[in-house]
């Protein structure tokens, strides 16, 4: 049982599985994941932030990313990172990168890593872009309202409120009273507004980042798990947010890892939810990948981790 897996090849046989316990906690977690099914769990020690993601650095070290919290937010931290002859994880001096949330940002994270074809390090991460907290902090004004009341009516604002799906009717009467969409659906059931931005370091340490300028998806596409990264080349998976169920994973393909052209043919069932994608690359075109699913009409419990394979054809 469990959220946001992270999974790393150990051996021919074996991975390596990070997880949270759950979305509202559960400590953090690893289990060691046969390909013949069974996994078992295995020592972690105390620090580890959530969400965590690790790149190997083009001189053989190993850098860890993740998730802590910071005064009611979260933030962004590293670390390197060595195993024992046990196999246990040991985390060295952890440093914030400086990229926080606000407490409003309650869907902020999930950051994934990925070492570029020049050795540097890029990180995605989700975000919910300032005017949708503006919008969820504030609401809309009152001659907001008036406006989109006198062209659509009030029960429909208020079904709007409740998350309806929004028509292109509501779309335009929106944008005419001037409105970001997220102003009467951003609920915590509602996140379609949520983007993914990154940032790239400034060399090949992988210590010190740069935020990219614009979004690397807009429109509602979180949890990214860059799975090739070579130069006119890039693929990745992710999947939707919560507020729209049911949620599956679709491939994204990319020349450069900034300008991303997602594959509208889902990839999982509509009979789950499917998020938090993690692959190991296991041959040319070809991945296994863990990742949550959840029942299609509860995206917000009962998660758990399964695998699967994906096949570039």
């Amino acid at each position: 049982m469990g959220v946001s897996p992270f999974a790393m090849n150990v051996s021919g046989s074996t991975d390596r599985v990070f997880y949270s316990g759950g979305l509202n906690g559960g400590g953090w977690s690893m289990s060691l994941c046969p390909t013949s099914g069974n996994c078992t769990g295995a020592p972690l020690p105390f620090g580890f932030g959530t969400d965590y993601t690790q790149v190997t650095l083009t001189d053989g070290s190993m850098r860890a990313y993740f998730i802590q919290p910071t005064a009611g937010a979260k933030s962004i931290a590293t670390a390197s990172v060595t195993y024992n002859a046990a196999g246990v994880p040991q985390l060295g001096q952890t440093s914030n990168l400086g990229f926080t949330s606000s407490p409003e940002q309650k869907a902020w994270g999930v950051p994934d890593s990925v070492v570029l074809p020049d050795g540097r390090v890029r990180l995605y991460w989700v975000i919910i872009p300032t005017e949708q907290v503006t919008a969820s902090t504030n609401g809309p004004t009152r001659t907001q309202f008036t406006c989109l009341a006198k062209v659509i009516g009030k029960k429909r604002v208020e079904v709007i409120a409740k998350g309806a799906t929004l028509t292109t009717k509501d779309k335009k009467a929106l944008k005419k009273c001037k409105i970001p969409q997220s102003l009467l659906t951003n609920s915590p059931t509602s996140q379609s507004g949520e983007a993914i931005v990154s940032a790239t370091s400034t060399d090949a340490s992988g210590t010190q980042f740069v935020l990219d300028s614009g979004y690397r998806f807009t429109g509602g596409y979180v949890d990214s798990d860059v799975i090739q990264a070579t130069d006119g080349n890039w693929i990745a998976l992710v999947s939707t947010g919560p507020g729209t169920p049911p949620q599956p994973l679709y491939a994204a393909t990319s020349k450069d890892g900034l300008t991303w052209s997602v594959d509208k043919n889902a990839l999982t069932p509509t009979t789950v939810n499917s998020l938090d994608p993690s692959a190991v690359p296991i041959g040319s075109n070809s991945w296994r990948v863990y990742y949550s699913v959840s029942p299609a009409a509860d995206p917000f419990n009962n998660h758990k981790v399964v695998v699967g394979t994906l096949t570039r054809k």
